[in-house]
């Protein structure tokens, strides 16, 4: 999964932004115009998105019905096939590797899987409890990219594949999970990939290292753990920007007020906490485009993988914000669950920032420019930060931004220039940030 935040707002030139908040002709403060408030959001959020905890705690094979759980042994009985300890430069070694990998897939699962049984199984919504769906996510779309990819580091022959047919056995299981969860990328997401592969002992159920060196481990741990664990910390944060709506909307701008000071505490500490534990010796430069990057991308029909742009609490902080433009639905309906989609949206139409300036609350305008600021600071240190580990030479594979498909060469043809082009994608945000 990307550290590498890149916001795919650039994906869509028409971008439709929620009108400013409406104040009644009695001039009271705003009441919101929708069917969903942002406490009723934030329930879904944690009790469907999360099944009762955020970040979510997803349950794994010993919950799934008797069908499902040959998924898990085969994907556990393959990882081993998945990295190269040293990548091959060789175009035919890597044919010959990728299609061995989906091979034994295929004939694992056409050996152990019985697949009317599974149709069955998965068109029943109840035939598991909330979080064995999560981790049966997390499995599938583990296996999805492995197939998609056949070998790590990624390498070139499988990136100018403009197709790819998956085995029924691995659709048939994906759609339903699409439906679940309401998405509609062939590939996994950061929810998915990252937040659904924890396990009650807080270690990757799924993994793309397996047999490699406890650097490699370590790593793809680390830079799994920064994000769930910014989301951990940033449920206070999500819980008082309820707080502070609810408060603008009774009309009570100091109680507001208190809400957004304790939330930017937060946020800054959140921020700290990523930087702070974002180093080489947690996550190797050397081997986190390799190894822990590379996998989760996608760039199959020009659709993107995980990235880390679909943080959660960077996206909320833009909602909230009303930082524009805003991802078009049928962008953000690629990877994030309806649940976190309905969140953000509901955030993005109480637009504060225009009710506290309708309403002449100026210090709660300035609590919320100083948000501003504190993601302001994120963005530029981030993309600081990011040089160093995007910057280390993969001759493998061609140029392909973290989760996001390929670079054309004519702009960036070597390693330098891909920087500058991850550079100006991620000052068009910082600019926006405002």
């Amino acid at each position: 999964m990307a550290i590498t935040i890149i916001d795919d707002v650039r994906a869509s030139t028409q971008v439709t932004c929620s009108a400013p908040l409406r104040i009644l002709a009695t001039g009271s403060t705003a009441k919101m115009l929708s069917t969903v408030t942002a406490r009723e959001s934030l329930d879904q959020l944690i009790s469907i998105g999360g099944a009762g905890s955020w970040p979510p705690k997803a349950s794994f094979v010993d919950t799934w019905p008797t069908s499902l759980r040959p998924y898990h042994h085969v994907y556990n009985s393959l990882a081993h096939l998945i990295p190269a300890e040293k990548s091959s430069l060789d175009d035919d070694e890597n044919t010959t590797r990728i299609q061995h990998l989906r091979a034994s897939l295929l004939s694992e699962l056409q050996t152990n899987v019985d697949l009317a049984a599974v149709r069955e199984t998965v068109n029943d919504p109840d035939c598991m409890r909330p979080s064995g769906w999560m981790g049966f996510f997390a499995c599938m779309a583990h296996m999805r990219h492995a197939y998609r990819w056949g070998v790590s580091p990624v390498v070139r022959v499988a990136q100018h594949e403009t197709s790819l047919d998956f085995p029924e056995h691995m659709d048939i299981p994906w759609f339903a999970l699409q439906r679940r969860f309401d998405t509609t990328s062939p590939g996994g997401n950061l929810t998915s990939n990252i937040y659904y592969n924890f396990n009650e002992r807080q270690e990757l159920e799924y993994s793309f290292t397996v047999g490699l060196s406890e650097t490699h481990g370590r790593s793809e741990h680390w830079n799994a753990t920064l994000f769930e664990e910014m989301e951990r910390r940033a449920l206070p944060v999500y819980h008082l920007m309820v707080e502070a709506i609810e408060s603008i909307g009774a009309e009570n701008s100091a109680k507001t007020l208190l809400a957004l000071k304790s939330a930017n505490s937060h946020v800054k500490a959140i921020f700290k906490y990523f930087f702070d534990h974002l180093t080489d010796a947690n996550v190797s430069k050397a081997l986190w485009m390799a190894y822990v990057q590379g996998p989760h991308g996608w760039a199959l029909g020009g659709i993107d993988g995980v990235s880390g742009g679909q943080s959660l609490v960077i996206r909320t902080l833009d909602s909230f914000l009303g930082i524009r433009p805003f991802p078009t639905p049928e962008i953000e309906s690629l990877h994030l669950p309806r649940s976190e989609r309905t969140w953000l949206e509901t955030l993005r139409k109480y637009d504060i920032r225009e009710v506290a300036k309708l309403s002449n609350y100026a210090e709660v305008e300035a609590e919320l420019e100083t948000m501003v600021k504190h993601l302001r600071i994120w963005r530029m240190g981030h993309m600081r930060r990011m040089v160093d580990y995007e910057g280390v030479p993969r001759p493998e594979r061609q140029n392909m931004t973290a989760g996001k498909s390929l670079v054309a060469t004519e702009i960036a043809p070597d390693e330098n220039a891909m920087i500058i082009h991850l550079k100006k994608e991620l000052t068009v945000r910082l600019m926006q940030t405002k």
